[in-house]
């Protein structure tokens, strides 16, 4: 692959063997066909010479010719006919037998001819200039553009492992440009991690693999770490040998940018839900207080039956059973509180998704009761999973179904939240949170999970949004539709865990 350079052709200088001078030397080249000419005139008009003189102003013309002007040139052709007819007239020798005319006409002939070439010339010239000139700004705003999208060109031959670099794949790889490119210096930089799966791409070329789309990392001598993406595809098989033209990106910025959005939208769903917990204060005292005080009951029932006369050891051992699934009960509900409120990077682990919706429902079942709202749950997703993380989905949930019920507050009728489960075809989960609300606006449809749009009053339009990141994170897909029969139904996919995912998995590990 050709290096990218501009070439300089100030002051017409000589490029490439055009023939084209300086102005100091066109300035020298006038002033000699000048004297030339005047010498050519004054022998033709007025000696008597039997010879046909006037074609010495062919040098004149090529001499004007060197000069790289067309004007110029037409000038010094245009004078030598001129001169050559004046001195045909002025010329003292008789002509008795024709030979001055013949020798006239052989001059014009010679000018004419002479003159028709170097124009020709002169105009190839001119168009190869111009050409060149267009590819040396092509290839600058080409190089310039590769060095602002930090994108190299790349070429590579197997199984020779010839390789043809931009200055641009120099300057990413590290190497001055000088030197001759090799995949030998390609392995040289990659990650030791990566090594592995860029020898397997390699393998595949070798192969003869139509398309090359590969990621690593690379480790640059300073220690630093550079991201890199190859899209590659054979130009066509010579034999034994495939050649391969691609692009080498520099994607470290576009990597630690997509990082911080990451750890942005992690920053943002903990407050998300931060803020939920502090929506449900009310319901969560409530649901922590119900088995608090079921605890105490029937621990005083219990001592009540040890210190009888006679003690009621069954009736004792039942109340106590019963303070255990109490104890158990609050201890799960702050555990899930604890998991909502912490901050953590994401756990990926299989999930029941009946049970997911289940403790959702549970932890908003005091809001569902403060806004007069019946739940009814039509759960038949039975054993299905889902690969994820707990604290995420369960977010999702939750909001989804805070926003129903602040939804149908205003609503005069009966208030009804529907939860659906299905499994559909293809390795997909189904959940769907219905209400009967006042619906959607078809002008909000659109925007509904874009980033600060709302439609509350008082609301920051970030809930839904991180809802569609988390979904969408975890290879699903959310949308929202308002059915003709009225309400608001939220439609959530995601994608089963099957056992090939698992023995993936296991074979990866």
């Amino acid at each position: 692959m050709p290096r990218y350079r501009v070439r300089d052709c100030k002051n017409k200088q000589e490029v490439n063997g055009r023939g084209m001078y300086n102005a100091t030397t066109n300035r020298l080249l006038f002033a000699v066909s000048g004297a030339l000419s005047v010498c050519v005139f004054v022998i033709d008009a007025f000696t008597p010479l039997d010879f046909a003189v006037a074609v010495v102003y062919v040098l004149v013309i090529l001499l004007t010719a060197l000069t790289g002007s067309i004007r110029a040139t037409r000038i010094a052709a245009g004078a030598a006919l001129a001169l050559t007819v004046i001195a045909y007239a002025c010329s003292p020798n008789p002509d008795t037998d024709h030979g001055q005319l013949a020798r006239f006409l052989f001059a014009l002939l010679a000018i004419g001819t002479t003159t028709l070439l170097a124009l020709r010339n002169l105009a190839d010239m001119e168009r190869r200039r111009r050409t060149e000139a267009a590819l040396a700004r092509s290839e600058a705003f080409l190089a310039e553009a590769q060095r602002l999208s930090h994108t190299g060109s790349i070429a590579i031959r197997v199984p020779a492992n010839s390789m043809a670099w931009s200055d641009e794949t120099y300057r990413i790889f590290d190497y001055p440009r000088g030197e001759k490119p090799h995949f030998s210096m390609v392995l040289a930089r990659v990650h030791p991690d990566d090594l592995a799966e860029v020898q397997r791409v390699h393998g595949a070329m070798l192969g003869g693999t139509p398309s090359v789309d590969l990621q690593h990392r690379l480790l640059m001598p300073d220690g630093a770490t550079r991201y890199v993406h190859l899209v590659a595809r054979r130009t066509g098989p010579m034999g034994d040998q495939h050649d391969y033209v691609g692009a080498l990106m520099d994607i470290t910025n576009a990597f630690h940018t997509q990082q911080a959005l990451h750890r942005t939208m992690t920053e943002l769903a903990h407050v998300s839900r931060v803020t939920t917990l502090g929506q449900l204060a009310a319901s969560i005292a409530h649901e922590v207080t119900q088995p608090m005080a079921a605890i105490v009951t029937c621990g005083e029932s219990a001592l009540r039956w040890l210190q009888r006369a006679q003690p009621e050891i069954a009736e004792a051992t039942e109340s106590i059973e019963q303070v255990i699934r109490d104890a158990t009960r609050a201890s799960d509900i702050i555990r899930q509180i604890r998991a909502l409120a912490q901050k953590s990077e994401p756990k990926y682990v299989d999930i029941a998704v009946d049970r997911l919706i289940a403790d959702s429902l549970e932890l908003v079942r005091r809001e569902l009761q403060d806004h007069q709202v019946a739940a009814i749950v039509d759960l038949d997703a039975d054993d299905a999973r889902i690969y994820g993380d707990r604290t995420q989905l369960q977010q999702v949930l939750v909001n989804l179904m805070v926003n129903a019920a602040q939804a149908m507050s205003s609503v005069a009728g009966r208030r009804r939240l529907t939860l659906t489960s299905r499994v559909l075809p293809g390795d997909t989960v189904l959940v769907v949170v219905s209400d009967t609300g006042p619906g959607i606006p078809a002008q909000a449809m659109e925007r509904l999970f874009n980033a600060f749009f709302t439609t509350k009053a008082d609301g920051m339009g970030m809930g839904l949004s991180i809802c569609r990141n988390i979904v969408v994170s975890h290879g699903g897909s959310i949308e929202a539709e308002s059915p003709p029969e009225g309400g608001a139904r939220i439609i959530v996919r995601l994608p089963l865990r099957t056992a090939d995912d698992e023995r993936a998995e296991q074979a990866a590990a």
